[in-house]
């Protein structure tokens, strides 16, 4: 690759938590913050953003129990570019009582598009989803063992990874902990 001086301009910092609650539930969080290498008017008022000022700072908290049933939405709009952004916040709530699963991130799309939601409240969801899968699956196998086949039988040809045919799938086939049913049976 040739190398070619470059300018940063902009960057995109996203960070995502997952915590169990000493109540027994899930908190999940996460942040995205844009920052610009330079000054930035803002166009609905001429107020200045700094260099290196949070032009968005957007964060989402999703409380769940081991279900991945939603039982609380906090989402908070600390810096963003128009006064009517903060005006989506309430829609979100919306959320309570829902499930992450199959068709969630979907889901999310048409409920909140257009002017009901926000698109950088939107870009977090999936974050938020990635993280509680990855935060919560040891804990949880280890709590309900015999769920574990079943979560991972779901997780077959979802992508490279967990292909039928890969080495994965293949050792956990071997550990009779997975079955696969065979080609004839499907």
């Amino acid at each position: 690759m040739t190398q070619v001086k470059r300018k940063l301009m902009h960057r995109r910092c996203i960070e995502s938590y997952g915590f169990l609650r000493d109540d027994g539930l899930w908190d999940i969080e996460a942040n995205m913050k844009d920052l610009k290498s330079y000054h930035v008017n803002r166009e609905f008022d001429g107020s200045l953003v700094p260099e290196g000022s949070p032009f968005h700072d957007i964060s989402v908290t999703l409380t769940l129990d081991d279900t991945f049933l939603i039982k609380e939405v906090v989402v908070s709009m600390d810096a963003f570019p128009f006064p009517s952004c903060g005006g989506a916040v309430p829609s979100f709530n919306a959320l309570e009582g829902t499930r992450i699963g199959p068709g969630w991130n979907r889901w999310l799309k048409e409920t909140f598009s257009g002017k009901v939601g926000c698109t950088h409240v939107l870009e977090l969801f999936p974050v938020v989803a990635t993280t509680a899968f990855q935060t919560m699956w040891q804990p949880l196998g280890e709590k309900y063992p015999e769920q574990v086949p079943i979560a991972l039988t779901k997780l077959v040809n979802s992508c490279h990874g967990w292909a039928d045919d890969g080495p994965m799938v293949r050792k956990l086939v071997d550990e009779q902990i997975l079955h696969i049913p065979s080609e004839e049976c499907q």
